[in-house]
């Protein structure tokens, strides 16, 4: 057997499967446990979204026996299936791998826990999409979808009769002697479990409880080896047509992300041009990071596990090792770099029907041409947001520069290079945008030309219904539905409403519906349109609510919450009713705390990151509280967490 090459990297484990190497494995079937038996003590990390390639496997499994169409509605095998848009009857089995569902995008409420695990979500998924709308229809355009993979590890578990840890464990883990992939019902809290940091502290490993999104766990080796089983020849997992539908593009569109059935990508330029195809499928939880990059033809698997940093610099290292590979076969792939662009001295005329108002996945921007010589991007959904300045190149596009051209001295960095231009698509603007970044140490990747922002859509409203928002201009709302060990305490738990200025009728991105609704309107035919929100703002005992009805998150308004009081000795615990306080007159001193199981507490400075939590690693009974800054404690109805010392008296 060929050697394959195998590094750790701090927090990082890499692995590179040579063809030699892509073997089946054994064949013995293995019982689900608690937890694996398994001889190997590789580190084990979750894999986040490159979860959604082992699901997709499974279909594909099911429709290679005949069992399943993936053509057909998801309601023929989840009859029980319904939403509150008549539309969702045209959802197909493709159209959940391919991200083209129409589904608004993702659940995030009980998504990510730490150091737990839950069957909530899943068990009531169907029930949360019965009230949810669609924000496209079925088929129009691919936009990644979590949710889709979730619904297609439901329909796997219908056709199949099997749990899908049963059916990953018995029909790709046992095939390939994959020892240590599972999922947090038979791999769970290990030994070999990953540490995991923010800011230089270790918290208790991170946990998707919805499986087919993201919730399966394995290590670098074995990832790499299934990525072997996508190898052309290769019948461990699958017929040839079937992983040839997989890595097959599904859309026509060139602006358009290049999705397969599962992979995010199935072509890269950089390795087309060397006459290889490579495919690719990243993977991101609050901590832990993933990417599995396959070249089927010239049989090479790439498996990159880290935690810290982000799925992308997973990618960088990932093609170098496969560009190492290659070479030793003889191919040499010659990556895009970061080149000066010939510039322009003014703004061609047709491209000034631009100017105006311009709408993302993250807020609205106002597009201008000073003097008609450049462009010049403003974030007004974001008062801190750094303005963007292009000027025009000679090929008709925008080339992003650093520094006003007012100044004379604006210049194209050095190792970046964003470059944006316009384009219509059915009658409507659009925004394109595409990047190249890394570094001369590890590599660079380059993006495809692909939709960014729409023109933005007047939306008038009452001046009774303006003014409800404008009294919420620049309010912070905090999470309170999640559980004690939910991931989002740890640094998505504040929501800020903002007003984009001299726009009427939104706030943040979201359309203004009433007094007390908003909704997303985005129609960009790619993941910009990704994770869309509707948002419903409720009174309950005279509290204002910020309740997020597609991601099932509820959030406390600012003016809602009560300074610390110092005689305090215990707090009841409340389900879904987080109790928060400011620390006021308590600031600059220390707490001692009594913490029940099913219990948490979270300390934050005055800037709403996290500085202290009993979710820490190994953290302790006392905590800091900071001048200006909040603690709230979460657990379940029944319970208290009681305040033992230090309160300011």
């Amino acid at each position: 057997m060929k050697p394959y090459y195998r590094m750790m990297l701090s927090a990082a484990a890499v692995m590179l499967l040579l063809p030699a190497a892509a073997q089946t494995g054994t064949a013995a079937q293995a019982a689900v446990a608690e937890n694996k038996p398994h001889e190997t003590t590789d580190t084990l990390s979750s894999v986040g979204s490159v979860s959604k390639m082992f699901v997709t496997t499974a279909a594909m499994q099911l429709a290679d026996q005949g069992r399943l169409d993936i053509d057909a509605h998801v309601t023929e095998y989840l009859p029980e299936f319904t939403m509150a848009d008549s539309r969702y009857r045209d959802i197909t089995v493709r159209m959940l791998m391919n991200h083209e569902s129409g589904l608004m995008g993702s659940r995030y409420g009980g998504d990510i826990l730490l150091g737990d695990r839950s069957t909530a979500m899943h068990d009531s998924f169907l029930q949360h999409l019965s009230q949810e709308r669609l924000k496209a229809d079925p088929g129009a355009y691919g936009c990644y979808c979590n949710d889709g993979f979730m619904l297609l590890e439901l329909v796997v578990e219908r056709v199949s009769g099997e749990d899908f840890t049963d059916y990953l464990e018995r029909h790709i883990c046992a095939p390939l002697g994959l020892q240590q992939t599972g999922t947090p019902w038979n791999a769970f809290q290990t030994p070999e479990q990953v540490r995991v940091f923010r800011d230089n502290t270790e918290f208790t490993p991170d946990y998707c409880t919805g499986i087919g999104e993201g919730g399966v766990l394995s290590t670098a080796p074995e990832l790499s080896r299934f990525g072997a089983a996508f190898f052309t020849g290769s019948t461990a997992l699958l017929s040839e047509s079937a992983k040839d539908a997989m890595r097959t593009r599904q859309s026509d569109d060139p602006y358009e992300d290049g999705f397969g059935l599962g992979w995010d990508s199935v072509s890269d330029a950089d390795y087309e041009a060397a006459g290889v195809q490579v495919i690719s499928k990243g993977g991101d939880l609050d901590f832990q990071h993933a990417e599995l990059l396959v070249a089927p033809d010239a049989q090479i698997s790439v498996a990159v596990l880290s935690s810290g940093a982000d799925s992308s610099a997973d990618t960088l290292l990932a093609k170098a090792l496969m560009d190492i590979a290659l070479s030793e076969q003889g191919i040499t792939v010659t990556h895009e770099k970061p080149e000066h662009m010939e510039t322009a001295g003014s703004v061609p005329e047709q491209q000034l029907q631009y100017a105006g108002l311009w709408q993302g996945g993250t807020g609205i921007r106002q597009i201008s041409f000073p003097g008609g010589k450049y462009m010049q991007v403003d974030d007004l959904s974001d008062p801190t947001g750094e303005t963007l300045y292009f000027l025009p190149t000679a090929e008709g596009s925008f080339v992003e520069v650093k520094g006003n051209p007012e100044s004379g001295n604006a210049a194209q960095p050095a190792d970046t290079q964003t470059v944006v231009s316009f384009t219509e698509k059915d009658g409507e603007p659009y925004l394109l945008y595409r990047s190249v970044s890394g570094d001369a140490s590890i590599g660079y990747s380059a993006s495809e030309m692909t939709y960014m922002l729409q023109r933005l859509a007047e939306n008038p409203v009452s001046e009774a219904v303006q003014q409800a928002w404008a009294a919420r201009d620049g309010k912070c709302y905090y999470l309170i539905s999640g559980g004690c060990s939910d991931c989002a305490y740890c640094g998505q738990q504040m929501r800020r409403l903002v007003l984009p200025a001299g726009v009427g009728g939104y706030v943040n991105e979201l359309a203004v519906c009433d007094e007390t609704h908003a909704q997303s309107r985005l129609h960009i035919p790619n993941t910009c349109s990704r994770d869309q929100s509707d948002i419903e703002m409720r009174t309950e005992n005279g509290q204002e609510l910020l309740c997020d009805t597609v991601q099932d998150c509820c959030y406390l308004s600012e003016d809602s919450i009560p300074e610390l009081p110092a005689d305090l000795t215990q707090v009841h615990l409340t389900t879904g009713a987080a109790a928060w306080y400011n620390i006021g007159s308590s600031a600059d001193r220390s707490v001692k705390l009594e913490i029940p199981a099913r219990a948490a507490v979270y300390v934050y400075d005055r800037n709403d990151r996290v500085i202290a939590s009993s979710l820490m690693k190994d953290y302790g009974s006392t905590f800091p509280l900071p001048k200006d800054g909040r603690i709230v404690f979460v657990g379940e109805t029944g319970s208290e967490i009681r305040i033992l010392s230090g309160l300011a008296s």
